[in-house]
């Protein structure tokens, strides 16, 4: 019973992370500011996970009950997790250290700047 909830959270998770991702890259999409699509982009891959996790937890559930089903192991998906979360760490980190333009003459640069209104 608590794989079965743990795969209901995990899904409602990736739902609940869907929102920011298109939200992201709706304003990615009308200002083409990098920094937002590095943010949609770590958004995507968090709903990618937790929908990746949930399938992992429902092999282990159905490998439970008929022990001859192929299922991942409870270490490979601490290791696809733990991955994968590096990768969404990163992607955020780039989304808040993004400048675009720096000068090399030691002036801070402008940042992501729509050219035209």
């Amino acid at each position: 019973m608590d794989n079965e909830l743990a795969i209901v959270i995990r899904l409602a998770v990736a739902l609940c992370a869907l929102i920011p991702f298109v939200v992201f890259l709706m304003s990615y999409l009308r200002t083409r500011m990098t920094r937002l699509l590095l943010a949609a982009l770590g958004f995507g891959v968090f709903v990618v996970k937790e929908i990746l996790l949930a399938a992992g937890t429902f092999t282990i559930v159905i490998k439970e009950r008929n022990p001859h089903s192929p299922a991942v192991s409870h270490t490979g998906l601490e290791l696809l997790e733990a991955a994968i979360d590096l990768a969404i760490i990163l992607l955020f980190v780039a989304a808040l250290l993004w400048r675009k333009g720096a000068s090399v003459e030691g002036q801070a640069g402008a940042g992501d700047k729509k050219e035209s209104v």
